[in-house]
């Protein structure tokens, strides 16, 4: 059985264990191969791919988030490189290492999984506003935690919580699923529930200093975020080709002219993920914020402008009721978007005319 046939065999009311469950198929068939320092371009063919099959959408967020936001922190760790050019000194460095080793080493197998935390209520996508913080007592971390949206959060191992340092750097720390003192809560979101998500809370909660995993996240955070916008981008041109094959068999007297302009952007969108991919995999200082934005953000608000030419909004949603995760928090609203659309925007008037 592949992939695609393990997800068109799990009954409609089981999302939940979904990803847990589809992990051998999604390692045997390469989708953790970028976590290790595989293809980008590899892997977000793959997630195109996925955009089309059953659950796709949930279990395709599900690896954005392992692949880009968890799996980049354990790789970094694993190799050793931690970002402490700017702490006084590394907290039992080496042991730190092997616990990254070893999560990456399960994770890129397909034998675990570990939630990223960083977003909090009310933070407002900004890193300054986060007040998950943690300070070193006795030879201990001692960690406060509120974090409300981790993907991945029902059936991960641990956590890597984003936490304010005293010295007001961004950290991460490492934080098993069993700690004592930490209370979980999990959630479904209205769209893709494949990819679960929890709440944290926790007070004063003691971990050792091997935990201390990654020090000024701050220096990552935009980077991280929009490798992860990159491989949503992927996915939602899976999602379309699925919707337009869907559209055309069931609704035979869809207009061609609509559909076409949907192809074409489509495509567009597509082959400059593509091509951004590859320079992610041949310069490793390759910098998201150099491309972005790329043209997704208005990528998304043309499509559906033409699907809802084609059906009403509600009969889309009924027909496609995933395609509302796209839209419910639309990237172009976001902090990183307005500041690099305004660098490109100044960029352009500065430029002299011939």
């Amino acid at each position: 059985m592949n992939l695609k046939e393990f997800l068109s065999s799990i009954p409609p009311y089981e999302y939940r264990t979904v990803f847990k469950d589809a992990l051998p198929y999604l390692a045997e068939e390469g989708y953790f191969e970028a976590i290790v320092g595989g293809s980008f371009e590899a892997f977000h063919k793959k997630i195109f791919q996925l955009g089309s099959y059953p659950r796709g959408i949930g279990l395709g967020i599900a690896m954005m988030a392992q692949t880009n936001v968890a799996g980049r922190i354990l790789k970094f760790v694993s190799d050793g490189f931690l970002n402490e050019n700017k702490t006084p000194r590394v907290f039992r460095r080496e042991e730190t290492i092997a616990i990254g080793a070893k999560l990456l080493k399960d994770v890129s197998s397909g034998k675990d999984i570990i939630s990223m935390g960083v977003s909090e209520s009310g933070w407002k996508g900004r890193i300054s506003n986060i007040t998950t913080k943690y300070r070193i007592e006795n030879n201990q971390i001692i960690l406060n935690v509120s974090k409300s949206f981790l993907t991945n959060g029902a059936n991960c191992s641990g956590f890597l919580i984003v936490a304010k340092s005293p010295s007001e750097t961004f950290d991460v720390i490492y934080v098993a699923r069993d700690l004592y003192g930490l209370e979980l809560e999990i959630f479904d979101l209205e769209y893709a529930k494949e990819a679960t998500h929890c709440k944290l809370k926790g007070n004063d909660l003691s971990l050792p200093l091997k935990n201390l995993f990654f020090f000024n996240y701050q220096d990552f955070a935009p980077e991280i975020h929009l490798s992860e916008m990159l491989s949503a981008s992927a996915l939602f041109c899976g999602y379309t080709n699925l919707i337009l094959k869907t559209l055309l068999k069931e609704k035979r007297d869809s207009d061609p002219k609509s559909i076409g302009k949907i192809i074409d952007i489509q495509q567009l969108l597509y082959s400059k993920v593509l091509d951004i991919s590859r320079q992610k995999d041949q310069d490793p200082n390759f910098r998201m914020e150099w491309v972005h934005p790329y043209g997704y953000e208005t990528a998304l608000d043309l499509i559906y402008s033409w699907l809802t030419d084609l059906v009403s909004g509600v009969e889309l949603a009924n027909m496609f009721p995933d395609i509302g995760l796209f839209y419910s928090i639309h990237p172009g609203k976001t902090p990183i978007y307005q500041k690099n659309i305004l660098k490109k925007i100044r960029s352009l008037k500065n430029t002299p005319t011939k």
